[in-house]
């Protein structure tokens, strides 16, 4: 608008000059004449650079005039416009709200009413198709960080925070905590923008409670690790106890495949084997053994 306010008073200062500095000036009528072609020359160019806008890549444009707001954004390249309209870009990138890379600190309470205060960093991402409509309900983009995220953030995280327990809170398991934010802050934000992600930076409880916290946590850790050395134990056990019922069904096969005929085949087969002039207890039905010297003629 100051440039079209500038190209104005340009063209009308040439006029002026155009039409009085001929008289004003006799001697010198072609140096006015001249100027004020230069004037008004200056303030049309001046218009005819108005007319045409750049959005850029990551943006979107909103014309208004007169307190009308085209419905139709623009998208990212070069627009002729009307050269009496303004045009309000917002970024369509994914941003981060605190926007210097910093954390919001925020307190609240949880479902046993105790009070914790946490730090915490959001993405989003302003929808480019509802940019007019965000920019005629709630203004520029800088308005809607200062009213739609910020309020957004900050009642989302307590209403979240107030359906956890203490132990959920302070549980490894932030990720469901993180979840839950999200979605608490994007039903608080509704359509006008898109919540993409949700870091907690940190957590912090009364002194007390966070040392009870964390005795509780060591305690499960150690319960934890005691019911893994006992199933360790029980698995171990288990393997001594198959390893004993195969041995005992190794020695039942045995057993029974040692007949009185597999037995004296047996031993006919390793007397045969066995080397001249070896002597061999011999059983009898009587019990009364027999040697006999084998390979040795009797």
């Amino acid at each position: 608008m100051a440039i079209l306010i500038l190209a104005l008073m340009a063209i009308l200062l040439g006029a002026v000059i155009r039409v009085g500095g001929p008289a004003v000036l006799k001697a010198n009528a072609g140096a006015a004449k001249l100027a004020s072609y230069a004037f008004m020359g200056g303030g049309f160019l001046l218009i005819a650079l108005n007319t045409v806008t750049v959005v850029s890549v990551g943006e979107v444009g909103v014309v208004h005039f007169l307190g009308r707001v085209t419905p139709v954004p623009l998208a990212q390249g070069v627009h002729v416009v009307n050269p009496l309209a303004s045009i309000e870009k917002m970024s369509v990138r994914e941003q981060s709200f605190p926007t210097d890379g910093s954390v919001e600190r925020i307190d609240a309470q949880t479902s046993e009413q105790l009070n914790v205060s946490l730090e915490i960093a959001i993405l989003y991402q302003i929808d480019g198709a509802n940019g007019p409509e965000l920019f005629q309900r709630i203004g520029s983009e800088d308005q809607i960080k200062s009213r739609i995220v910020l309020n957004a953030v900050r009642n989302g995280v307590r209403d979240a925070v107030a359906t956890k327990s203490i132990n959920e809170i302070f549980s490894p398991n932030r990720r469901e905590v993180a979840g839950d934010m999200r979605d608490a802050i994007q039903a608080k934000a509704g359509d006008r923008i898109a919540v993409l992600e949700v870091f907690v930076r940190d957590v912090q409880a009364p002194p007390r409670v966070r040392e009870a916290i964390e005795e509780k946590l060591q305690r499960e850790q150690q319960v934890a690790a005691e019911r893994f050395q006992t199933e360790i134990i029980q698995e171990r056990a288990q393997q001594q106890v198959e390893e004993a019922k195969g041995i005992a069904e190794a020695q039942r096969i045995i057993s029974e495949g040692l007949t009185p005929e597999y037995l004296s085949f047996f031993y006919i087969e390793q007397l045969a084997q066995l080397p001249a002039g070896s002597v061999v207890y011999v059983p009898t039905e009587g019990g009364v053994p027999l040697m006999r010297n084998v390979g040795g003629g009797r």
